[in-house]
C-alpha cells in the first residue's frame, strides 16, 4: 500500500498511510516500509511501537501471523536516501528471494505426488502409470526446470558488478515464472492426491498454501508482466 503521506521532520521523517499484511510483526522492534517523497520511493525503519502506529491481525493464506499497520504521522529513519533507488532494489532483490522459495515449494510438492502415485492402486495398477497422470506430473518438472533455470539467471545478473536493467529483467523473469509455473504445480499435485490432498493431516496442503501465497506476494502473474513489458519499451508503471 502507498501511504497517504511523508513528511520531513529535520534528519527524520514522518510517515502517514497503511501497510498491509506485514509479515511476523509479534517480536519484531522495527519494521522497514516503503513509502513515496517528492525525491521518489524510499525506504524507512520505523519502531514497531512508536507513536502513531497502530496494529490489527490480518489472516494469510497460509496461516502466518502477520499484522496490518496503520501510520500517523509516525517517526521514521531513511535507510539510504529516497529517491536513490534502494526501495526499488530491495523489490527486486525479494522477487528472487521469493522465486527461490517458490523451487523449494514446488519441488517438494512434486516429490509427494510422484511417492503417492507411485503406491496408490487403481483399477489393479499404480496411479502412476496411467498416461494422463504421468502427463500431469510431467507438465510439473518442465515448470520447475525452468523455474529453476530462470532463479539462477536471475541470481548470476545480481553478480557484482552487474547492470540494474538486466537484474531487473532477470528477476521479474523469475518472479514470473515462480508465479506461474508454481501456482501451476502445486495446483496439479492437489488434483493428482484426490480427497487426500485436502487432509490437513497430510503435508501437501501445506505447499498448495504456500505456493499459493507466493503466487500473489508482490503481485500475481500479470502484475509481473506489465512491468517486464513497462521495463522492455520503457513505459512507466502505476505503483
Amino acid at each position: 500500500a502507498t501511504p497517504d503521506g511523508t513528511a520531513q521532520d529535520g534528519p527524520r521523517w514522518r510517515l502517514t498511510g497503511t501497510k498491509a499484511v506485514v509479515p511476523a510483526p509479534d517480536g519484531a522492534r522495527h519494521v522497514l516500509v516503503t513509502a513515496t517523497t517528492d525525491a521518489g520511493p524510499g525506504l524507512f525503519l520505523v519502531a514497531a511501537d512508536a507513536p502513531g502506529t497502530a496494529w490489527e491481525s490480518a489472516e494469510t493464506t497460509t496461516y502466518d501471523m502477520s499484522g496490518h499497520l496503520a501510520l500517523d504521522g509516525a517517526p521514521a529513519e531513511a535507510v539510504g536516501t529516497p529517491g536513490d533507488g534502494t526501495a526499488a532494489a530491495l523489490v527486486r532483490d525479494s522477487f528472487v528471494a521469493l522465486a527461490a522459495v517458490q523451487v523449494g515449494v514446488a519441488e517438494g510438492a512434486l516429490r509427494y505426488a510422484a511417492d503417492h502415485l507411485g503406491e496408490r492402486t487403481q483399477f489393479g495398477r499404480p496411479l502412476a502409470t496411467f498416461q494422463a497422470v504421468q502427463h500431469q506430473l510431467a507438465d510439473c518438472y518442465i515448470d520447475i526446470d525452468a523455474m529453476r533455470v530462470t532463479l539462477w539467471q536471475a541470481v548470476d545478473a545480481l553478480r557484482e558488478p552487474f547492470d540494474a536493467a538486466d537484474a531487473d529483467r532477470a528477476a521479474l523473469v523469475a518472479k514470473w515464472w515462480a508465479t506461474e509455473a508454481g501456482l501451476n504445480t502445486v495446483h496439479r499435485v492437489q488434483h493428482v492426491h484426490g480427497g487426500i490432498g485436502v487432509d490437513t493431516d497430510y503435508p501437501v496442503h501445506r505447499h498448495f498454501l504456500w505456493g499459493k501465497q507466493i503466487s500473489t506476494t508482490l503481485g500475481g502473474a500479470g502484475a509481473d508482466l506489465e512491468r517486464l513489458g513497462a521495463l522492455l519499451t520503457g513505459a512507466a508503471v502505476a505503483s
